[in-house]
């Protein structure tokens, strides 16, 4: 990637079309810093899984973050719900749902929650060198 660049901000409704905007959102933001390969699979993964999360649990707008630094791309996904998250769980095999978490766990390079007030940020890094 190439030196830190711009965050870059969005806006998403609560509701299934935020899911394949946050996805082309982070893909153009990551490419136009020069992202690629499996660092971008596993950004578009895990900003799926989130924007999905919130958008099932939150019912509030989303604000969506993308901060591409030199060596790795940190992205943020905020609502404005308070609730707090649990640690993540492995799901049974046939379980439906409940990886989102989970996945964030197994493939970001780390990962947090910061809540305040008004809701919280789900955010979470990968490194440019990920495989």
């Amino acid at each position: 990637m190439h030196h830190g660049g711009t965050r870059e901000v969005t806006k998403l409704p609560s509701d299934p079309s935020a899911v394949p905007a946050a996805r082309r959102f982070v893909s153009q933001a990551v490419t136009h810093q020069g992202g690629h390969g499996p660092m971008l699979d596993k950004t578009q993964l895990l900003v799926t899984e989130l924007t999905t999360n919130a958008v099932i649990h939150a019912h509030s707008p989303i604000r969506l973050s993308v901060m591409p630094e030199p060596d790795h791309v940190r992205v943020e996904v905020r609502d404005d719900h308070p609730c707090t998250l649990g640690a993540p769980k492995r799901p049974a095999p046939d379980a439906e749902s409940g990886r989102g978490l989970w996945l964030v766990d197994a493939l970001a390079t780390t990962w947090g929650v910061n809540g305040n007030e008004r809701g919280k940020t789900v955010w979470f890094e990968v490194d440019a060198a990920a495989h």
